[in-house]
């Protein structure tokens, strides 16, 4: 507070210093001046008449008459000069500074307290005041950003904040709404897929089977080397148990983490032995990183779509067709997958390994499969309602089957 009221005046003196001189500076002339002057012009008037003499446009009598009576206008002047004047005057300035400077400085502190915010002055006060001013809770912001997404239910950003509030509140039930809400705005986006997992997975205690295994599963085939996706991928089926799949993703994982991130490598590394013990618990060889190998793409199976005809009407030639097979016990993602437009249709397709969307996810791995084909509505690689299919199973794999599929179904 002292601080500020020595600042203050600082600024006031430097703003009398533009104003002082000039109240000082005495421009009215003394006594001994106006004298002076007198006789300067008496002279000068005196030659101007000199000079009209000699000249000859004045008499001698006019002459001598004219310098008569400025001689005794000078007396005049020189006798009736009042000293004291000037005294007076002198002591008028010194008084208008006095006023000056007391105005200016009553002036400025006035027009501060007025317009200005004096609390500022004092620390103190200011922070006594920013204590009675209360911070919003988190339960009030919550509040509020859920009344502006009933408002704007179209705000994906809001959504996404919401679950993450959600997540971190550890609010699992509330966090996967809102991410279900945002996976509705916002298709075919593999994080949105995976928040979503989380969240229903960490709802159902940590189980991803069901809908979570499902999300997982087709944000892999979107995203590949997506390090997050092929983590809880690992996991999906490591929980199902398929752990030669989850040893695949997990060795693939451990290929993406940079060297200096000692902590998730052990972490991967830990997760890869778990999968190879399991392995070994039941009798099968895990596949060292060194030696692992695709398989061969000797099996395939050829697959002719067709579309019933009671269901031509409901498509469009630019429509999206998949055709493609996964297993039929064990994970739900394809093995190989085909695209292609309905205009395309009836077709005639090869699915093989050289089609696996995952590394290691192969046909030949498999001895039955299911194969299918659908009519995407919206596009999207991820089945919707509305969307038209047909499946065929089991298929058996190593007899290099020839299928006859027809779409002849529509998804609710």
């Amino acid at each position: 507070m002292t601080l500020f009221w020595i600042l203050t005046a600082i600024m006031v003196l430097v703003a009398l210093a533009f104003i002082v001189p000039a109240l000082l500076r005495n421009k009215d002339l003394t006594a001994s001046d106006r004298d002076q002057q007198n006789v300067v012009i008496a002279k000068e008037r005196l030659a101007e008449l000199q000079a009209d003499y000699e000249a000859g446009t004045l008499s001698e009598g006019e002459y001598e008459q004219t310098k008569l009576e400025l001689e005794q206008a000078l007396l005049i002047d020189l006798e009736s000069a009042t000293p004291d004047v000037p005294m007076a005057k002198k002591h008028s300035g010194r008084a208008g500074l006095v006023v000056s400077i007391l105005f200016v400085a009553v002036a400025s502190v006035s027009i501060y307290l007025y317009l200005g915010s004096p609390k500022m002055a004092d620390p103190e006060a200011m922070l006594a005041q920013q204590s009675d001013e209360k911070m919003p809770t988190v339960e009030e912001m919550l509040t509020s950003l859920v009344s502006r997404l009933k408002e704007h239910p179209e705000d994906a950003e809001g959504w996404y904040l919401l679950g993450r509030t959600y997540m971190a509140m550890q609010d699992y039930q509330k966090a996967s709404f809102a991410f279900d809400k945002l996976n509705q705005l916002v298709a075919d986006q593999p994080s949105i897929m995976l928040a979503l997992a989380d969240s229903l997975a960490m709802a159902s205690g940590g189980s991803m089977e069901g809908r979570p295994a499902e999300l997982i599963r087709k944000a892999i085939i979107l995203a590949p080397e997506d390090q997050t996706a092929l983590w809880l991928a690992g996991m999906v089926e490591d929980q199902s148990g398929n752990h030669a799949a989850a040893l695949t993703h997990w060795r693939h994982l451990k290929t993406l983490i940079a060297a200096d991130d000692a902590e998730s490598l052990q972490r991967v590394d830990m997760l890869i032995a778990g999968a190879e013990n399991k392995l070994s618990a039941s009798g099968q060889t895990p596949v060292s990183e060194q030696t692992q190998q695709p398989v061969a793409a000797g099996n395939e199976i050829t697959a002719r779509i067709s579309l019933a005809d009671e269901l031509s009407s409901k498509v469009g030639p630019d429509e999206s067709l998949f055709i493609y097979a996964r297993a039929l016990q064990g994970p739900k993602m394809p093995l190989a997958a085909v695209r292609l437009k309905v205009r395309d249709l009836p077709a005639t397709v090869q699915l093989s390994d050289s089609q696996a969307m995952v590394p290691g996810m192969n046909l030949s791995r498999f001895k039955q499969v299911v194969v299918g084909a659908r009519i995407s509505k919206s596009g999207n690689a991820i089945a919707a309602s509305g969307d038209l299919m047909g499946e065929v199973s089991p298929v058996e794999v190593e007899s290099d089957a020839v299928v006859e599929l027809v779409i002849n179904s529509v998804l609710p």
